[in-house]
């Protein structure tokens, strides 16, 4: 394991003490008018300013100049390409311009930590709260500056053991310790994550915004499927007492089913038929 990477260093400068999202705007702000203005000379006094801003906020010496002869290494062959074309102008506008934006690129990372860098995430990713919770894209923005120079890390020891066994060009003898190393170290990762219970907060959130949606669709398909209201009860009928007598039913036929009769209308019936009979 390795301490995480990074140029801040606590200083009292004034780039130190001006906001992130300052520093964020100023560098999109010198990007494109770099991009945008093709005069040579503007390009070098954008250059200067962005690297007398890098001195003042006094950055590690050994990183700042690793990155730096990176960029005159990539400026220096731009420079050359077009110097072949014959278009000098072009090409110190091309070389002032990259080393501009990376003067001032490493200016704000050793002047900005990286909690006001997660907050300025955060903060801008509030906007699609609905689709992803602020906090769990500021986390992944920090698992990912974490894992980019432990990956690295991992690599560079994998290709030392592959070149002190003397499998300096065998492929799988990187490849293989690299992949199963930084599948170790996600897993490792995850556990710890988990284990402190980071970033389920939104988790729990949307599964309760979940569970509502849910009862609100079933109280709508209760109401929507819920009988209609029965109609005013018709006041009762008075019942006949015994003491009345019913009226006679008409007689249709002697097949008349009995069954389907009460018992003073089959009496009657019975007793006209047996006065027939006789």
């Amino acid at each position: 394991m390795i301490a995480p990477t990074g140029l801040f260093r606590a200083r009292q400068t004034p780039l130190h003490h001006a906001p992130a999202w300052f520093k964020v705007s100023l560098l999109l702000i010198t990007t494109v008018a770099v991009i945008m203005l093709d005069d040579p000379v503007s390009s070098l006094g954008i250059m200067a300013a962005c690297l007398l801003l890098l001195v003042s906020t006094q950055p590690p010496a050994r990183t700042t100049a690793v990155a730096m002869a990176g960029t005159l290494v990539v400026a220096a062959l731009t420079s050359a390409i077009h110097v072949w074309r014959g278009d000098w102008s072009r090409a110190i506008d091309v070389s002032a311009d990259l080393i501009a934006v990376v003067a001032l690129a490493l200016a704000i990372a050793a002047s900005t930590s990286m909690t006001a860098m997660l907050d300025l995430v955060s903060s801008l990713a509030r906007p699609i709260r609905a689709i992803l919770p602020p906090e769990t894209l500021g986390l992944m923005f920090a698992l990912l500056l974490r894992a980019l120079p432990e990956v690295a890390e991992i690599y560079l020891e994998s290709r030392q053991a592959a070149r002190a066994r003397g499998f300096d060009r065998n492929l799988r003898a990187l490849l293989y310790p690299t992949t199963t190393r930084t599948v170790g170290f996600a897993l490792d990762l995850g556990q710890a994550i988990h284990a402190r219970g980071i970033g389920e907060e939104g988790d729990q959130v949307e599964s309760g915004r979940r569970r509502e949606r849910r009862s609100r669709r079933s109280v709508a398909a209760q109401h929507s499927i819920a009988p209609e209201a029965a109609p005013p009860s018709e006041a009762p009928t008075a019942r006949p007492s015994r003491a009345e007598t019913p009226p006679a039913r008409p007689h249709t036929s002697a097949s008349t089913d009995t069954s389907t009769l009460s018992g003073d209308d089959a009496f009657d019936i019975l007793t006209r038929r047996s006065d027939r009979k006789r």
